[in-house]
């Protein structure tokens, strides 16, 4: 999107902001209070912003005027000194900003009149210190920020006691952006591509990560391609020369074992597999003694039962095989058959221990003995499909078109998961986590740029470009703060697939109940979105009560009757999770004032119960 800062959604908090920090008011701030009721040892009632206080003045003043007070002493009671003259209710947050840059004998340079202007307009308490700090950020902006951007970044910072350092503030600043991270990616691309100071090796792991953050549906599709060759091979119809240049190509990229013939691709049953696939039950029944036979086939057969990847017609065959026979090397053969018909046809369905057809697939390969070894697969048979002959390119083409053609709420969720786990946004909280998922931070993007920025050689240029790509994952994950049961939660995630591009700007700010679930009764989801076709959107869904109102903001006035077809579609889906549609609207920017950038407060934000906006 072209706005600049989630200014529109902050701006929703800043009395709230602004309360907490008069709240923890120190020795030497400055702050602008009203003078409202007089007590006996000059003691007064002060009112600062939306707060009245106590505090002990150092000279009797008159009640009803208005000045700039320092605190003196905030322990064990709160000590005032008058800094300016009474200000008379005439004097704009201007003339107030030059009589105090007066009193505090401070420079009147631009960045520091708007710096004061804006926290005495936010009512936030200022010091000499603060103010210096916050003039020497404001000239280091970058040509494409504004002040007033930079000045609410700088706001939020001291909301979560963030340190004002430059390094800091530009990942706010970069993180409250919601210009698209598509192109920073890009061009962070284009500089890793002419930097010749780094390693082949280190070029060619970023670009991988790249890779998977550019194509999230290349494994699903590589999944579909897979079961596509395996399905062609064992077909009595493929004529012998296509099986055969089939199994070679699955060889060299070691997708199956050199061992493999058409009769038999995997002759090394007893691989380890991946828990609770079919590739581990095969390896079950190769390994139990004749004793365990009837437990393991049991176990088998309920599993076949209960399997939600498969269809009713394939249950019934295996089941009947597994009645007629217990020989490994035919049951794996079957299950191999359905399994590749399914990486087709349920390409992004998972059963109830979370694995894909692919997965299942992979295992009876025996290529599937950790989630890491089923990606790496995979990411073989992509390779296979753009360096092989015309039968693998057909179904390259073939796969993807199926792909397309299953692309519904699973596959973006699949999508969005995929591309922000390549690009490691959380990667430091899995630190501590099992040794497998920490060997899978390696191939994430965000650990990679920390460790390429520590490289002393590389180009200023890929320097920079690295920079600003980790400033907007460090930003984002700044942004993303608890306070108490109130979660806030910032993304952004950059969609490209099949052609086409999309940058999604997510903010989520939820409660949570005392059982440490949200509370989905009550919710504001918000989705910013940039579009090849449809260009800038927003789609803003509100629930109250479990009942579902949905606003569509665009300018192309087309729209209306396009969503109306999928009115019934959405209806039923709301249903049947429990909630009701109580509407969809299209509506335009200009009509209803929400301007590109944001900027203004959108009405019922602030409903009871959860406040999500994505």
């Amino acid at each position: 999107m072209t706005s600049t800062s989630f200014s529109s959604i902050q701006s929703q908090t800043s009395q709230s902001i602004a309360s907490s920090i008069q709240a923890q008011m120190k020795e030497g701030q400055v702050i602008h209070g009203t003078i409202k009721q007089l007590f006996p040892n000059q003691m007064a009632e002060v009112q600062i912003g939306n707060q009245k206080i106590i505090a002990k003045l150092e000279t009797p003043l008159k009640a009803g005027d208005a000045h700039f007070f320092q605190v003196t002493k905030s322990e064990p009671e709160l000590q005032l000194k008058v800094v300016s003259g009474p200000l008379t209710t005439g004097n704009s947050i201007s003339q107030q900003a030059q009589k105090l840059l007066q009193a505090m004998n401070l420079t009147k340079t631009t960045e520091m009149q708007a710096a004061i202007q804006f926290f005495l307009k936010e009512q936030i308490p200022i010091s000499k210190e603060l103010l210096v700090q916050v003039e020497q950020l404001l000239k280091q902006l970058p040509p494409d920020v504004s002040m007033k951007s930079a000045l609410e970044a700088i706001q939020k910072m001291m909301e979560l006691k963030i340190p004002l350092t430059k390094q800091l503030f530009e990942s706010v600043i970069s993180g409250k952006s919601t210009n698209g991270l598509l192109s920073i990616i890009d061009n962070f691309s284009q500089a890793l591509q002419l930097d010749s100071s780094i390693s082949s090796s280190t070029k060619n792991n970023l670009f991988q990560s790249l890779q998977k953050v550019a194509e999230p549906f290349r494994l699903p599709v590589a999944g579909s391609i897979l079961g596509k060759l395996i399905e062609m091979i064992q077909n009595p119809q493929t004529s012998m020369s296509t099986k055969l240049s089939i199994l070679q190509d699955l060889k060299g990229v070691a997708v199956l074992p050199s061992q493999a013939t058409l009769t038999n691709l995997n002759p090394m049953l007893n691989q380890v597999s991946i828990p609770n696939s079919a590739g581990e039950f095969i390896t079950q029944l190769l390994q139990s003694a004749p004793s365990e036979k009837v437990v393991v086939m049991e176990g088998l057969r309920n599993w076949v039962i209960d399997q939600t990847l498969l269809t009713s017609q394939q249950k019934n065959d295996i089941l009947t095989l597994l009645k007629n026979t217990g020989q490994p090397l035919e049951v794996n053969n079957a299950l191999v058959k359905v399994f590749a018909e399914q990486s087709q046809q349920a390409i992004f369905s998972k059963d109830s221990n979370g694995l894909s057809a692919k997965d299942h697939l992979i295992s009876l390969l025996g290529k599937g003995p950790t989630s890491e070894a089923i990606s790496q697969t995979l990411q073989h048979v992509a390779t296979l499909s753009k360096n092989s002959n015309s039968i693998v390119y057909q179904q390259v083409i073939e796969s993807e078109q199926t792909v397309m053609n299953q692309l519904n709420g699973k596959a973006f969720e699949h999508a969005m998961k995929d591309v922000l786990t390549s690009l490691g946004f959380s990667y430091e909280a899995k630190l501590s986590s099992n040794s497998e998922e920490v060997r899978q931070l390696a191939s994430q993007l965000k650990p990679q740029l920390v460790e390429l920025l520590q490289n002393q050689t590389i180009s200023l240029p890929l320097k920079d470009q690295a920079n600003q790509l980790l400033n907007r994952m460090n930003g984002l994950q700044i942004l993303s703060s608890e306070n108490g049961p109130q979660h806030q939660l910032l993304m952004q995630v950059p969609l490209e697939f099949l052609g086409k591009k999309m940058d999604a700007t997510l903010e989520w700010n939820g409660r949570m109940k005392e059982n440490g679930k949200i509370d989905s009764d009550f919710a504001r989801i918000m989705f910013y979105l940039q579009l090849d076709s449809l260009e800038e959107t927003v789609i803003d869904m509100q629930v109250q009560n479990r009942v579902v109102t949905i606003s569509l903001f665009n300018n192309d006035t087309r729209l209306q009757p396009i969503a109306n077809t999928f009115k019934d579609s959405l209806k039923d889906g709301l249903i049947s999770i429990g909630y009701q549609l109580s509407g969809v609207f299209v509506k335009t920017f200009e009509n209803h004032k929400l301007a590109s950038q944001m900027k203004v407060k959108l009405p019922g934000i602030e409903s009871q119960g959860v406040d999500i906006r994505i």
